[in-house]
């Protein structure tokens, strides 16, 4: 975990929700993650994009990140540029999910994906908001023994190969 934080280098904006959106985009505009045209999720063949605004999105206000311990924030941002091989493995546990904060008429699907993190296996839920033309990663959420940051699933499955940093 401490090489991906390394990376995008947040020593002092862990507090700052804002700066570590602008830091984060940054290294990964650099690192040209953003030129990956679309991920196709393996299980639903499902293509889904990844962009500044799905990354903003999820270290953002509120129970996104500002107000998670430091410790979920961390394990949040050291995931992120493995986000592409979570969503092409990840499994479907919800779909056409209607946004209930919006009526938009905005649909939802979930995919679950499981991660090692410090000798640790840890869920990541993903959120992607679809869309006719293309679906979109919206945002990301780790679930802990100490701090569950998921949201609960309708239905759950174990069918999961695990991604390991390196």
């Amino acid at each position: 975990m401490e090489q991906e934080l390394s990376f995008f280098n947040l020593d002092k904006k862990w507090n700052d929700y804002i700066g570590a959106q602008k830091e984060i985009i940054s290294k990964l505009k650099d690192d040209q993650y953003f030129e990956c045209s679309e991920i196709i999720n393996r299980e639903t063949g499902m293509r889904i994009r990844i962009s500044p605004k799905g990354i903003k999105e999820t270290i953002g206000k509120g129970n996104r990140f500002q107000h998670l311990p430091k410790r979920v924030k961390m394990q949040k941002v050291a995931t992120i540029r493995k986000l592409p091989v979570l969503i092409e493995e990840g499994y479907l546990i919800e779909d056409e999910v209607p946004n209930y904060y919006v009526s938009t008429g905005e649909r939802f699907a979930y995919l679950n994906s499981k991660i090692v993190i410090d000798d640790e296996i840890h869920d990541v839920r993903i959120a992607v908001k679809k869309k006719v033309g293309s679906n979109h990663f919206y945002i990301h959420h780790i679930d802990t023994k100490k701090s569950s940051e998921l949201l609960s699933p309708s239905q759950e499955t174990d069918n999961y190969e695990t991604q390991n940093f390196e």
